[in-house]
């Protein structure tokens, strides 16, 4: 407990999935916790349920796709706080499709949320944080940024980036006090892949099962121990480090 104790930490994609957990297991750390997500009425169930332990979680409904938005949020943020400690870049959709099918459009819809709302959380985010001298910038990754699967490259596309753009930017202000890692979960079991079995079938579960080395999907809290442990000062001297939270997915051949 406390870990993470008076840290103004802010996480988007936090109404559900691995987003939802994170603020929670941070709340329970000490954290105040800033919860970002589009969905107002799941975002503020969300937030309710941290807020009926006793624990400090604001909701604030924002779209990682518009810049405007981000902007005025994180704006508010520094306002109120004076500060922002931990910033953990989680929204995200799943998009799949055929590269020789795949519209301008599509591309850029994901990339807008995927790739693109990464950069405007540490853009705005980055500035108050070199006032400080001290942040840790935490960026949901994939292991699809390091292997292969059909219809997934804009998906995967996005994840490589922004690993490359971690590593990046963790050596440019590493001397500043900020720290950069991304985390790459494997399969999990959150709502984003539930609504994926929907459509393929019992076959998802079974497949995604033979994949990993621990013979079973990972839970949406499973990532809490990785985001935890980059958002403390535990973890004061690692950056540009990506961190894989996959069940042992990547240490077995592809199907």
């Amino acid at each position: 407990m406390n870990r993470l104790k008076d840290k103004i930490t802010l996480i988007t994609g936090a109404s559900e999935g691995i987003g939802q957990q994170v603020a929670q297991a941070f709340a329970r750390e000490g954290a105040t916790v800033i919860m970002l997500a589009r969905g107002e009425e799941k975002l503020k169930a969300a937030a309710d349920a941290i807020q009926a332990e006793g624990l400090k979680a604001e909701p604030m409904p924002c779209d990682v796709a518009s810049s405007e938005q981000m902007e005025s949020v994180f704006q508010q943020v520094i306002e109120k706080h004076g500060r922002i400690d931990v910033l953990v870049n989680n929204a995200a959709v799943a998009i799949p499709g055929d590269i020789t099918d795949d519209s301008d459009e599509e591309w850029n819809t994901l990339l807008n949320i995927n790739l693109l709302g990464v950069f405007r959380g540490i853009k705005y985010a980055l500035p108050s944080m070199l006032k400080q001298g001290k942040g840790s910038i935490i960026n949901m990754a994939s292991v699809q940024g390091e292997r292969s699967w059909d219809h997934w490259t804009t998906y995967a596309a996005a994840k490589g980036a922004i690993k490359a753009a971690t590593r990046q930017l963790a050596g440019q202000y590493g001397k500043q006090g900020v720290r950069f890692n991304t985390i790459s979960p494997g399969a999990i079991d959150t709502p984003m892949n539930r609504k994926r079995a929907e459509t393929e079938g019992p076959e998802f579960y079974e497949a995604n099962k033979r994949m990993h080395a621990l013979g079973r999907m990972g839970e949406d809290d499973e990532v809490n121990g990785a985001c935890i442990y980059l958002a403390s000062d535990e973890s004061s001297f690692v950056t540009g480090t990506d961190l894989a939270v996959d069940g042992g997915l990547l240490v077995l051949p592809r199907e």
